[in-house]
C-alpha cells in the first residue's frame, strides 16, 4: 500500500507529470508522421511486388519495361534519271557545187535517224539538187539590164538517197562537234527542152554515191539544236543508150562536188 504523505509538494509534481506526458505524445506524433511520409513513396513498389509475386524460388520477379518498337523509316527512292531521246528529224539547206560544173545550186535535205548509243546515231538521208541552165540570146544591144530570149533549156535534179551514221562528240556542250559518213543510191533527172526546133528530150541517170560531212552545232535547248557543215558528195553516175545502128554504150555524170549547208536538229 502505497502512503500519501501530505505537503504541498504533491500537486506541484502532478502538474510536471502531466506536462511530461504530453510532451512525450507530441514527440510521438511527430516522429510518427515524418515516417508515414517517408514511406509513402514506396507504396506503390509494395503494390507492385503484391501484384507481380515471386518464383518459385522467392525471387522476385520484376517486369522488363515495354520496349517500344520504332518503325524504320521509309526509304526514298530517288526518281529515275530521264532517258536521252531516242529519234531525232535533222532539216537542212545550202548549196552544192559540182566539180565538174563550178556553179552552185541550192540543196534541200533531212535525216532522220534514231540514237544508236550515247553518242552515234544511225537513219536514212534524202537530198534534193537543183540546177537549171538556159541557152539566152540578148533581144537588144542597149547597155545596162536588159531582157533575153530563152532558146532552150535544160534542167537538172541530183537525189540521194541514203543510210548514214552520225557521231555527236560531246552531249552536254554548247557546242557540239559532228561528223557522219552516208552511202546509197544517188539519181540525175535530166530534162532539156529547144524551144527553136520544139525538141523534149530527158534522161536518168543511177548509181551508187556516198557523202561525208562534218560540221559544229550549237544547242538551244535540251532537244533543239542549229548546226553548220561542210559536206563532200561523190559518185560517178551511168545510164546505158543504144545507138541507130543497135550498139549499147554507157553515158557517165561525174557528180563529185562540195557544199556548205545549214540545218535544224531536233531530238524527240
Amino acid at each position: 500500500m502505497f502512503r500519501f504523505v501530505r505537503g504541498s509538494a504533491t500537486p506541484r509534481h502532478g502538474v510536471r507529470y502531466l506536462l511530461s506526458l504530453l510532451s512525450c505524445f507530441s514527440i510521438a506524433g511527430g516522429v510518427f508522421a515524418a515516417t508515414r511520409a517517408d514511406a509513402a513513396p514506396s507504396d506503390w513498389l509494395s503494390v507492385e511486388l503484391l501484384q507481380v509475386g515471386t518464383d518459385s524460388t522467392g525471387t522476385v520477379q520484376v517486369p522488363r519495361p515495354a520496349t517500344t518498337l520504332t518503325p524504320p523509316a521509309p526509304t526514298i527512292l530517288a526518281p529515275p534519271a530521264p532517258k536521252p531521246k531516242a529519234n531525232y528529224l535533222h532539216l537542212q539547206g545550202g548549196l552544192f557545187v559540182p566539180i565538174d560544173v563550178n556553179a552552185p545550186s541550192p540543196t534541200l535535205g533531212i535525216r532522220l535517224g534514231r540514237r544508236v548509243t550515247g553518242h552515234m546515231r544511225a537513219g536514212l538521208l534524202v537530198d534534193w539538187t537543183f540546177e537549171r541552165k538556159n541557152l539566152e540570146q540578148p533581144v537588144n544591144s542597149l547597155p545596162g539590164l536588159q531582157p533575153f530570149r530563152v532558146l532552150a533549156r535544160a534542167d537538172g535534179q541530183l537525189i540521194p538517197a541514203m543510210l548514214f551514221i552520225e557521231v555527236n562528240l560531246t552531249e552536254k556542250r554548247f557546242l557540239v562537234p559532228f561528223g557522219g559518213v552516208a552511202a546509197g543510191y544517188e539519181w540525175l533527172l535530166l530534162r532539156a527542152n529547144d524551144y527553136r526546133t520544139g525538141e523534149f528530150a530527158k534522161a536518168t541517170y543511177a548509181n551508187f554515191a556516198w557523202q561525208g560531212w562534218g560540221g559544229l552545232g550549237m544547242r538551244l535547248d535540251k532537244g533543239l539544236r542549229v548546226d553548220a557543215e561542210l559536206f563532200y558528195n561523190g559518185g560517178s553516175l551511168e545510164r546505158d543508150v543504144t545507138d541507130t545502128l543497135g550498139q549499147t554504150w554507157t553515158e557517165a555524170v561525174r557528180v563529185n562536188g562540195v557544199g556548205a549547208r545549214v540545218g535544224v536538229d531536233i531530238s524527240y
